[in-house]
């Protein structure tokens, strides 16, 4: 748009030089010639001056010729038209670039009157041939289902089994401490004693430090002298709180090691089959292990009383 701006006022330009060139031309002429008539008219009265001053000179005196010498010489002048500038031609701008006629509208043809508009009707599909039958595929025998076999459950602790009622007496206190102390040192032999508070009647209340389970007198009396305690005594304890059964000695011992937390004192015994039982106490009469029952539970330790 610029560069077309800028083409129409160089043609503006040339037009308006093309338009008043004439009549400048014109003028210049005209301004010489009138030029060059003054110029010829003072000429021509210089030398009408000349003749007239001797024609006068020679017929009159000297003061008619002083009159007519220093009187002013008369001077025609003529007035010439009033130039009227011509009028420049008027130049129109180039007309602005018009807007591209929209398409017409696309028009639907006119249906005939009477005539309903229907869809064309579909080619004549070609006809399809026979389908050749296949035979239906082998379906396999449904595969049996599967049946799972559910997981034996360790078999409850009969309350009444007497496998393992002996023990092997350490010592009694009548301090609780003494009875720690002399934990620690039992421990160190290599034993895995544990404490019984245990109710002795008219006696009072004593801490009885114990190890070992037998079946029999005469084997708890062998383990006593192949440890070599001499002090220690055979006592019969048959009862007991179980607080669980474990299918592994290891697992019987994480479960020792929670419960320890919570001033309990368990063991393990072997149980049936392949069983480990976790117990505490272990006492001579079936009143005392349900005493000592009640005490665990208020600990938040679970257990019933069995005959170990």
């Amino acid at each position: 748009m610029t560069a077309l701006k800028r083409k129409t006022r160089r043609y503006l330009m040339v037009g308006l030089m093309f338009v008043f060139m004439p009549g400048l031309l014109w003028d210049v002429g005209q301004f010489m010639a009138e030029l060059q008539a003054v110029r010829n008219l003072g000429q021509n009265e210089g030398a009408l001056d000349r003749t007239v001053g001797n024609h006068w000179n020679a017929g009159f005196g000297a003061g008619v010729a002083y009159a007519a010498e220093s009187s002013q010489p008369a001077l025609v002048r003529k007035k010439l038209p009033e130039l009227t500038p011509a009028t420049p031609p008027r130049v129109e701008s180039p007309p602005a670039p018009q807007a591209p006629a929209a398409p017409p509208a696309a028009t639907e043809p006119e249906k005939p009157k009477g005539v309903a508009a229907s869809e064309p009707a579909p080619p004549a599909a070609a006809p399809l041939p026979e389908p050749v039958p296949v035979p239906p595929p082998p379906v396999a025998p449904p595969a049996p289902a599967k049946i799972e076999t559910p997981k034996p459950e360790p078999a409850p602790v009969s309350p009444t089994r007497a496998a393992y009622p002996f023990s092997v007496l350490l010592s009694s206190c009548k301090e609780r401490e003494n009875a720690l102390a002399a934990l620690s040192g039992y421990r160190q032999t290599g034993l895995t004693p544990y404490i019984v508070r245990t109710d002795l009647g008219g006696k009072g209340i004593w801490w009885r430090t114990l190890t070992g389970h037998y079946r029999t007198l005469a084997e708890a009396t062998q383990a006593k002298n192949a440890l070599k305690l001499s002090d220690a005594v055979v006592v019969k304890t048959p009862y007991a709180n179980l607080i669980g059964q474990y299918g592994s000695e290891s697992e019987a011992a994480e479960a020792a090691n929670r419960v320890t937390q919570k001033e309990v004192f368990p063991y393990v015994v072997k149980g049936p089959g392949p069983s480990f039982q976790l117990m505490a106490g272990a006492f001579s009469s079936q009143q005392a292990a349900e005493i000592h029952r009640r005490e665990l539970d208020a600990r938040g330790v679970s257990t019933r009383t069995v005959q170990r």
